[in-house]
C-alpha cells in the first residue's frame, strides 16, 4: 500500500513539475508504471486469496464425513467462518472490491491531473 501510495503521486508530480508534454517524457515514467503495475498485480492476487477463503465453508459443508458427523461438520464450518481467513493489510480484509475502488480512485486522480496539465 505504501509503495503504491508513493509511486502514483510521484508519477503525476514528475509529469506536472517538468511541464513537458506526455510524449516527450513518457520514457521517464516507465519505472513508475512498472512498480505500480507490479503492486496492483500483488493486490489482485492477495484479494483472490481472500475470495477463495470465503468459499471454503461451503466446500467443507458439502463434504460427507460419515453418519453422525453433522454436528462436528457444523462446528468446523462455524469455526472457519468466524476465523475470518483471508489476506489482511493493517487489520483490514483485502477484497477485489477494495482493489477495484483503489484503482478507480487513482485513475480518476491521474486523468484529472493529466487533463489539467495538457
Amino acid at each position: 500500500v505504501a509503495v503504491a501510495s508513493i509511486m502514483v503521486p510521484g508519477l503525476v508530480l514528475d509529469q506536472v513539475l517538468t511541464e513537458a508534454s506526455w510524449a516527450d517524457t513518457a520514457w521517464l515514467q516507465l519505472p513508475y508504471l512498472f512498480v505500480v503495475i507490479g503492486v496492483l498485480r500483488v493486490f489482485i492476487l492477495a484479494a483472490g486469496v481472500t475470495d477463495k477463503c470465503v468459499r471454503v465453508p461451503a466446500l467443507v459443508n458439502s463434504l460427507c464425513f460419515g453418519a453422525g458427523s453433522e454436528r462436528q461438520r457444523h462446528r468446523l464450518v462455524e469455526y472457519i467462518v468466524r476465523s475470518g481467513a483471508g489476506f489482511y493489510i493493517q487489520d483490514v480484509r483485502l477484497t477485489l472490491g477494495m482493489v477495484a475502488k483503489f484503482v478507480y480512485l487513482w485513475g480518476v486522480i491521474l486523468f484529472g491531473i493529466a487533463g489539467r496539465s495538457v
